[in-house]
């Protein structure tokens, strides 16, 4: 997998300035917002059943997490993310859903979580990782057997991106998530968006300590 020796300038205090600055603005309220992913979000939506437990890691200001409860109102989602600022805000603006927001830093605390959710999702944060590997165990580790893990990337992220650490592609998605179940399926999605961005998932049938 290609990565970068720069530092890595993913942390909590980058994301609270960077998600202050577009709350302000109104971005994640405009109806016309650069992190509503649109198809891709449709699409993970549709592999979850209406009624489980969900659990979105990053979830930034909460898009993902609004559709999830909006059109799957059944469900009970969960959102974190290691920004208290848009965690607090998200807060406010979802007070009424009931969707249950908390700042877990997910590089390192997601083992402090219950666990046993029916679905996890990862979208657009594999790619600022500096350990991946290690972020997507402890996700799997949230998931009950039998559970689906979804995540989402861009494909081979050929435009220089100072959050970007790593590029991804279908085979090293693959190599990832296939410790943890039998069928590892993918959807790759064309532009509009900047480039060619992928969804993986796998229905959880080891931890994948043997692999």
């Amino acid at each position: 997998m290609s990565s970068t020796t720069l530092e890595n300038i993913n942390t909590p205090d980058y994301w609270n300035a960077v998600y202050r600055r577009e709350w302000e603005s109104g971005a994640p309220v405009s109806g016309d917002y650069s992190r509503d992913y649109g198809p891709i979000h449709e699409a993970v939506i549709n592999l979850i059943p209406d009624g489980g437990h969900v659990l979105d890691i990053a979830c930034g200001p909460g898009v993902l997490c609004r559709k999830i409860k909006q059109q799957r109102p059944a469900c009970r989602v969960m959102g974190i993310d290691f920004s208290e600022y848009t965690i607090a805000r998200n807060l406010e603006r979802d007070a009424e859903l009931g969707i249950e927001y908390r700042p877990i830093d997910v590089r390192r605390d997601l083992a402090s979580l219950p666990g046993q959710f029916d679905v996890v999702t990862m979208c657009e944060i594999l790619e600022h990782l500096d350990d991946p590997e290690a972020v997507v165990a402890a996700a799997i580790g949230q998931l009950k057997m039998g559970g689906r893990f979804i995540i989402t990337c861009p494909h081979k992220d050929e435009i220089p991106d100072p959050e970007h650490v790593r590029m991804w592609d279908h085979d090293e998605l693959f190599h990832l998530l296939a410790r943890y179940g039998e069928t590892v399926s993918f959807t790759h999605f064309p532009p509009p968006y900047f480039h060619i961005w992928m969804m993986g998932h796998v229905i959880k049938t080891t931890d994948g300590e043997e692999a």
